[in-house]
């Protein structure tokens, strides 16, 4: 089995959780900062939106006893982007990028290295349809300023009406920072 990517992922082995964090899978579960998770048999995965959340999340298990980076590589706790994969050498994970349904529906996913693929773990109530694998835009800042045209704030996303498909955009408000600061 597999687990979903999609935005900036953070993994975890279920063994680890199960030993390290306190209360075990199930607090883990429980303790979710949103309704990201999903697992296999051996790993968790929980999905950010943006990169300070995602290290937010790491600091909080690193402060439980997790060890994050080693020498240069991913320990006990992976982070994988959507689009650049396993952003560090982790000798216990693998990044793919597999078809699910019919029609070459293409996501991204990780599996422990060399376990068999089998079924793949999706969060509760992901839909393909609206997914970020479906959605997702990338694009460099200049590009992102000539397509999208900002609209207004809404329940903590920026709204931005994207010029070369006409549909609305969001995007999780970032935080400004003062240049001078």
């Amino acid at each position: 089995m597999a687990v979903l990517i999609e935005a900036i992922s953070v993994v975890v082995r279920r063994e680890t959780i199960a030993n390290k964090y306190r209360g075990g899978l199930d607090q883990y579960i429980e303790d979710c900062p949103n309704r990201t998770l999903c697992m296999d048999e051996d790993i968790v995965s929980v999905q950010f939106m943006t990169g300070w959340n995602a290290f937010d999340f790491v600091g909080s298990l690193e402060h439980d006893g997790f060890r994050y980076v080693v020498n240069n590589e991913y320990d006990e706790i992976a982070v994988v982007d959507q689009f650049l994969g396993i952003t560090l050498p982790c000798e216990w994970l693998e990044f793919l990028n597999i078809v699910i349904f019919k029609g070459d529906l293409r996501v991204k996913a990780c599996n422990i290295m060399g376990n068999p693929l089998g079924n793949l773990a999706l969060p509760a109530g992901w839909v393909y349809e609206n997914s970020l694998s479906k959605l997702s835009i990338v694009t460099d800042k200049v590009n992102f300023a000539l397509r999208m045209t900002f609209l207004r704030k809404e329940n903590g996303f920026d709204v931005f009406l994207d010029k070369l498909t006409g549909k609305e955009v969001y995007m999780h408000q970032t935080i400004r920072r003062n240049a001078n600061a």
